[in-house]
């Protein structure tokens, strides 16, 4: 069974998946021998191991090569942190197609700008693409892949860029319009009750 159809019987069986961050192989073994049902290949993780910071500075392929040995060393689904797709819908379309035939079961790729600045930052500028080109992302990715259970997942960063939940809710209807197979509203804020 592919890496992509384990993580989609999981979404449809499961109502809570442990998703563990990696940066490497080992890290990546260390994750799924700890019981987690699926590994997160963080760009913020990867640019740490090259001493750079998580700012749209490493390629497609290094980011890939990453991801294609944690599928290598493990048994369970790597979903890899794409950040903004390395380009527009041509780069996203060739991303998708390299990570599918890698085994990765899917990737997340997130509305800003590019290059982007880390999300954490303080004081940080965070510009979001518009949601029509974002959308042409998506129906790129989309319209990329073989396997219909690899995961496109859309990454909004209306929250971080402080556009407030109209915003993050308008943008992830758009992108599951478009295609996205699921949605991930990302913050940085505590809330409480």
């Amino acid at each position: 069974m592919s890496n992509s159809k384990k993580l989609k019987n999981m979404l449809e069986n499961k109502s809570i998946l442990k998703i563990g961050g990696a940066f490497d192989a080992l890290s990546a073994k260390l994750v799924e021998t700890t019981g987690f049902d699926a590994i997160w290949a963080g760009s913020f993780a990867i640019s740490a191991t090259h001493a750079l910071p998580d700012a749209s500075i490493l390629t497609m392929t290094d980011f890939l090569k990453s991801a294609e040995n944690m599928v290598d060393a493990c048994n369970i689904p790597v979903i890899a942190d794409c950040d903004t797709g390395f380009g527009g819908p041509a780069n996203v379309s060739h991303a998708v197609k390299k990570y599918e035939k890698a085994g990765i079961a899917g990737i997340s790729i997130e509305d800003k700008t590019f290059p982007k600045q880390n999300s954490l930052l303080e004081n940080s500028k965070q510009d979001l693409l518009s949601e029509k080109d974002f959308v042409g992302k998506i129906i790129a990715a989309t319209e990329a892949k073989k396997d219909e259970n690899f995961m496109i997942i859309a990454r909004t960063e209306a929250l971080i860029a402080e556009k407030g939940m109209d915003e993050a809710l308008k943008r992830a209807n758009a992108y599951e319009n478009a295609g996205a197979n699921a949605i991930l509203i990302h913050s940085k804020k505590k809330y409480t009750k």
